[in-house]
């Protein structure tokens, strides 16, 4: 989320005194034609996309702003706005901005998706600096039952894209773009949008608040983790933990999770990625997180179902499948090994010497380190 901030400085003056327009589109027709209602916003986080839902309304998530009032939004024509921050009792990753000044059309929304849809992330492209409207992909799972569960997909996104477009074929609203990596990406479904509206409004003023220093001192929190690679002094591991899991942010959890893995804070850092879990048990870089943890914790009994759901979405996945083989074998599952060493054979050939080695003549479990 903060990964271009090496470089955004540049960029974003230059972003806020140049026109920003859609780039030419080689999408289906209704697909470029949503991506006017896409425009780049800079607030707490300095580049980022909106989508215009109405005459002065905008939806973004609540990320880009985190307690900040207002945010600069940058039209199409190169004028520079600002709108304001609603403030919202919401806890999902939404938030709506108000611009007078902004008029256009709602989109039309969809609110099926099927596995074999079509869908086209539509946001600010930091290096083109432009809206533009990216390589299609589909969903990698339906979404969970939880209230919180976000749309999993491959499309394509890259960092200036949160806050943006997920629309189908048809042009059609699908979700609000929101986070990703490693080729799967995270949007919210549209339907959110309804529920944001429904907690938004002057009567909540006190719970926005609490909830944008939450987003502000996570985000603090772990730049400043991140710029020390020492060992983690019990209040700072605290104060971080306490901000992020204070976000209901899955995406800023699973972060503070993997810092916290890597400091070998293993009971922090499960903490945060079995709260991630379950939140949305569909999401598969969550799933890859936890059950990476659990296999440095040496917990297999635990890690053996999270590697079956984990497969059952990304039945190829390399990760996924390494781990498998070992921790079927450790752990007992030998249906599991089995599985794993059969797709190894067939989807990583490469790998399968060394796996085969593994599978037959295993090495005793490895201690863990403290």
């Amino acid at each position: 989320m903060r990964a271009i901030l090496f470089f955004v400085g540049l960029l974003c003056a230059a972003a806020l005194s140049t026109p920003v327009s859609a780039q030419s589109c080689k999408a289906p027709e209704p697909v470029c034609r949503a991506a006017g209602n896409v425009v780049m916003i800079s607030s707490f986080e300095p580049i980022g996309s909106a989508v215009i839902i109405g005459d002065g309304l905008l939806i973004t998530n609540r990320h880009m702003v985190a307690d900040n009032p207002a945010a600069k939004v940058t039209l199409a024509d190169g004028r520079v706005i600002e709108a304001r921050v609603a403030p919202t009792a919401y806890p999902g990753d939404l938030v709506a901005l108000v611009a007078e000044a902004i008029a256009a059309p709602a989109l039309p929304e969809s609110t099926h998706v099927d596995l074999d849809t079509d869908l086209y992330v539509i946001g600010f492209d930091v290096g083109r600096q432009a809206v533009r409207v990216y390589k299609p992909g589909r969903l990698l799972v339906g979404r969970a039952s939880t209230p919180l569960a976000r749309l999993h997909h491959d499309a394509r996104s890259l960092p200036g894209n949160s806050g943006g477009a997920l629309v189908d074929a048809k042009g059609r609203l699908v979700g609000i773009v929101a986070s990703g990596g490693e080729g799967r990406n995270e949007a919210i479904a549209v339907t959110e949008i309804a529920r944001l509206q429904k907690m938004t409004g002057p009567d909540h003023v006190k719970e926005s608040l609490v909830i944008g220093r939450a987003y502000a001192r996570c985000v603090a929190r772990l730049d400043s983790v991140r710029a020390n690679n020492g060992p983690l002094a019990e209040g700072d591991a605290i104060e971080t933990a306490d901000a992020c899991l204070a976000t209901s942010n899955r995406q800023l959890m699973d972060e503070a999770g993997k810092m916290f893995g890597m400091r070998r804070d293993l009971g922090r850092a499960l903490t945060m990625l079995e709260a991630s879990y379950r939140m949305d048990p569909n999401a598969p870089n969550a799933l890859i997180s936890l059950a990476v943890t659990y296999h440095i914790a040496g917990r297999f009994a635990d890690e053996i179902p999270i590697l079956y759901r984990g497969l059952e979405i990304l039945p190829d996945e390399p990760q996924l499948l390494r781990l498998a083989l070992q921790a079927g074998v450790w752990g007992g599952d030998q249906a599991l090994a089995d599985l794993a060493m059969g797709k190894i054979e067939s989807v990583i050939p490469q790998m399968a010497p060394a796996a085969r080695r593994f599978y037959e003549n295993p090495p005793p479990q490895p201690k863990l380190r403290p």
